[in-house]
């Protein structure tokens, strides 16, 4: 027990250096950037110089969001796991750390994310960090929490605050699994994917649904529930559409 709660505060300690990091750096150019634009723009008259004060806070904060943003993916893409199939490796492994790292990384970038989605910024992001991700596809949310495990296709959508997990930890292993959405599949707001998931084209998860691991989902089928079960087939869904 006590081994355990010297790893659990190191791992704590290690946490907050990681965030000091992430935090820290991208607010290097931003102060640079604000004293700029003050050097820039003041006035002799108080209400006017207030008023560019407050504008160019206002500036410098979207400055800051991009900043920490771009830092953000750049560290993962380096950091993030190589894995194109189901993969298990020892809880202490540098495998795990490097994980675990990017982890912290994108929970750490995860406030500031949430005001971009749906975006090309947000898109941009999470190509970054090593997720694939086709043309005319809306995610709209900031909770996908293992990129570089994560491929959507072509015209897909993926709802406000659906989860994707792309590992699971079993009998003291860590298990990496990718997730798939093939083109023109949505999941709905709300929902959950789990590791090892594969979601066929046009196929559609409701809100609020959870897809177990290693789950697939055959094209045009609609599946909801807790865990998410078929509601409807891909010939109802063709009989509903005649």
């Amino acid at each position: 027990m006590k081994a355990f709660y010297l790893l659990q505060t190191l791992g704590t300690v290690a946490v907050i250096l990681v965030m000091i990091i992430v935090w820290g750096v991208p607010l290097a150019p931003t102060l640079l950037f604000y004293e700029w634009l003050t050097e820039i723009f003041s006035s002799s008259n108080k209400w006017v110089d207030a008023l560019y004060t407050g504008l160019s806070l206002s500036s410098s904060v979207i400055f800051y969001c991009f900043s920490l943003l771009l830092f953000s993916s750049l560290l993962q893409f380096v950091l993030h796991i190589r894995i194109k199939e189901k993969s298990v490796f020892p809880l202490a492994s540098f495998t795990t750390i490097r994980w675990a790292f990017c982890g912290q990384i994108i929970r750490a970038t995860q406030p500031i994310l949430q005001h971009f989605v749906p975006s090309f910024v947000s898109n941009l992001y999470y190509r970054i960090c090593g997720a694939k991700i086709g043309k005319k596809t809306q995610i709209n949310t900031h909770r996908l929490n293992d990129p570089c495990l994560i491929r959507i296709d072509d015209g897909c959508v993926v709802g406000g605050g659906a989860t994707f997990n792309g590992h699971l930890v079993e009998k003291g292993e860590i298990v990496f699994a990718p997730i798939h959405m093939k083109a023109g599949s949505l999941v709905g707001a709300g929902a959950t994917v789990q590791p090892g998931v594969t979601i066929g084209e046009n196929a559609v998860i409701a809100s609020h649904g959870l897809i177990p691991k290693y789950r697939t989902i055959p094209q045009n089928e609609v599946w909801g529930g807790l865990p998410a079960r078929i509601i409807q087939s891909s010939s109802e869904r063709r009989e509903m559409n005649s």
